[in-house]
């Protein structure tokens, strides 16, 4: 072969092997990854707890940027999370009156891990009302009145909360459907915990005082303090102003607290 043609050869062989060389170094990868998905997955147990070591019910455990509940704490504040695929994960723990708390697990194949989470609770401040005494401004009920009128939803008044003859905020919800209250341990009142139909996943409604969000949980009020309720279990029910950020919460109770005006002596 003459020399020209060699010369016009020669860069074209090296393209063809650095080419092969590449789809060698892919294969293992794909090879790899194949293998991931063929492994056993992995289980995670664990228990939430409180500063002072007692446990938690009503944790929820999700995934890091996931909405999606993977366990829910128990009575004792144990859970267990099967059929998670092996490798490095970061979890969420999160229930409404604690600070959220994140950890990274690494989980191999086949394998049971455990993992025990201590969460710190918040310090709460009820959101103040401003009352007026002018009838043309608007009355603090105004925003209840109308969702009870256009929306789906259990809505209690002043009146049906002294029927009731409930002395706390849980005692007040205690019969409305889809409600299920589960006691705390040590005497620490009771967590509202929502279900709807048989096989549903259960769900810890989001908090709000005056459409405030709220960090709490209904027990932080007494029966006499409140006004009135609105109750929306299942994310149906929900009024699209209390998702404005369209995270899809699962259910959600407000509360409207007393005209001071209106308190008795």
């Amino acid at each position: 072969m003459p020399i020209s043609r060699v010369a016009r050869a020669w860069p074209l062989l090296l393209v063809a092997c650095f080419t092969a060389r590449v789809l060698r170094a892919q294969q293992p990868t794909m090879a790899d990854s194949a293998r991931r998905d063929t492994l056993p997955p992995a289980v995670l147990v664990g228990r939430v707890v409180d500063s002072s070591g007692a446990g938690l019910t009503g944790a929820e455990i999700t995934l890091l940027n996931s909405d999606k509940v993977y366990s829910i704490s128990s009575d004792s504040g144990d859970f267990r999370i099967a059929g998670l695929t092996p490798g490095t994960l970061v979890f969420n723990v999160r229930r409404i009156g604690f600070e959220a708390a994140t950890f990274t697990a690494v989980l191999k194949p086949g394998r049971t891990h455990r993992a025990n989470f201590s969460l710190t609770a918040t310090a709460l401040s009820l959101p103040t009302v401003a009352v007026s005494d002018t009838a043309n401004r608007t009355h603090w009920l105004d925003q209840f009145e109308r969702r009870r009128t256009a929306n789906r939803g259990t809505f209690i008044t002043r009146a049906q909360i002294e029927h009731r003859g409930g002395r706390s905020g849980t005692d007040i919800v205690r019969t409305v459907p889809g409600i299920r209250l589960v006691s705390l341990r040590g005497g620490g009142g009771s967590q509202v915990v929502m279900t709807r139909g048989s096989g549903a996943r259960p769900c810890l409604p989001t908090m709000f005082v005056h459409g405030v969000p709220y960090s709490g949980s209904l027990d932080d009020f007494i029966a006499e303090d409140i006004e009135a309720l609105e109750v929306y279990v299942g994310i149906s029910e929900i009024p699209t102003e209390l998702d404005k950020n369209g995270r899809g919460i699962c259910g959600a109770i407000v509360v409207w607290t007393r005209d001071p005006g209106k308190r008795r002596p």
